[in-house]
């Protein structure tokens, strides 16, 4: 049965008419280079066309692997082999991929809170248990994490892996400190368990600092790192890369997954190569990092000018989202209710617990609104509460 084309869909992202949305990170369809693209995919159909419409090795497309380890290499100082890395259908096919293969049913992993929804959504879909540890403004806690692998393994509990979006982090925005991101490999080397680092925001980076990633500090082998092209080209294009310990990575490509289905999106994978050895990729991130930090910035400065008395916020140097904590008493799905009234839209934050949520946080997404609604849309809400 085929689906019919939604000419609504962009609406729907942007909220219903008259109305502010913050619900969705989604990138901003004006930033999408479109006529590159165009040019790239009308390249590939007419030069390589019976490579790019075949299925492709289960790495992925060579050319662009390579470009992707050259680019780490020049941006972060980091020398990965070949083995070390493949493409994925996205990040999402990424950890859906790992699940498979390094969970089983019933098994205990490790997550923050909060954690990203979706991601949530698709550990309980494999029958993982998710164990919460609690984010502050450094990232996920790692003294608590002690004391909860502590009480896990007094239970004859071993985590498969610990799940971390340690930069920009979704929901929160909060990035895990260079001190927190050493104590955690320090945990996960003395319980010998798997990291799953999403780093999918890490080249959304709206200040100077950047901290090195856990995957560049594993000297145990046991990271694995996830990127991704829909944040900073398009999310259509289904396409991201997942680098890790060689032993892992041909688990991977060797996987039941890959060897009937191929490499991840051949046609995509070989289009972004010919984009990205023109040397388009990085003004194109240098221009997205001038829209979303214009946003975020705005939105920033709206909060301190309206919000009352006991609101708090994340103030994320980078990503897509900001993170309200209402004071005592106020309950986020009460002020949802209310702000839907006046048009304004955005997610509360309980789906985005494996555990007990507080029900007092919202989580605002700045990247698909442009700076006047951001504005109208926060001095309404801070009127709501």
């Amino acid at each position: 049965m085929k689906t019919k084309y939604d000419p609504l869909a962009g609406v729907q992202a942007a909220g219903p008419p008259g109305s502010i949305s913050f619900v969705y990170g989604l990138p901003d369809p004006e930033t999408f280079p479109l006529r590159e693209l165009h040019a790239a995919f009308e390249f590939v159909l007419k030069e390589k066309g019976e490579l790019a419409l075949q299925y492709g090795p289960n790495q992925g497309y060579g050319p662009l692997i390579d470009y992707l380890r050259e680019r780490i290499r020049r941006e972060e100082g980091q020398v990965l082999e070949r083995p070390q890395i493949m493409l994925s259908g996205g990040a999402s096919q990424a950890l859906d991929h790992c699940c498979s293969l390094f969970a089983r049913s019933g098994d205990s992993i490790i997550v923050e809170a909060p954690s990203y929804h979706e991601s949530l959504m698709l550990f309980k879909n494999h029958g993982l248990s998710a164990c919460a540890i609690p984010v502050d403004e450094d990232g996920m806690n790692t003294k608590l994490l002690e004391v909860r692998l502590n009480d896990l393994r007094v239970r004859g509990i071993k985590p498969s892996f610990i799940y971390t979006i340690p930069t920009y982090q979704n929901p929160s925005g909060i990035t895990l400190s260079g001190k927190r991101r050493k104590a955690l490999l320090k945990i996960a080397n003395e319980r010998d368990v798997l990291i799953i680092e999403d780093d999918v925001y890490c080249d959304l980076a709206y200040e100077d600092t950047k901290i090195p990633t856990l995957f560049s500090l594993d000297e145990e082998k046991r990271v694995i790192r996830f990127g991704s092209f829909s944040k900073i080209i398009a999310p259509g294009l289904r396409l991201g890369w997942i680098m890790g310990p060689e032993k892992m990575i041909r688990s991977l490509i060797r996987s039941g997954l890959r060897s009937m289905g191929g490499g991840a999106n051949p046609l995509s994978a070989i289009a972004m190569a010919a984009y990205c050895q023109k040397g388009l990729l990085e003004p194109h991130i240098v221009s997205l990092k001038q829209v979303y930090k214009e946003r975020r910035d705005v939105l920033l400065a709206a909060l301190e000018s309206t919000m009352p008395t006991g609101v708090s916020w994340t103030k994320p140097a980078g990503g897509f989202f900001v993170w309200i904590t209402l004071p005592p008493g106020r309950k986020s799905e009460d002020v949802k209710q209310a702000a839907k009234v006046k048009k304004i839209f955005f997610l509360a934050g309980d789906p985005f617990f494996a555990e007990q949520p507080s029900a007092q946080h919202l989580r605002l997404a700045f990247s698909y609104v442009p700076p006047d609604k951001i504005q109208e849309g926060i001095k309404k809400l801070a009127a709501i509460l």
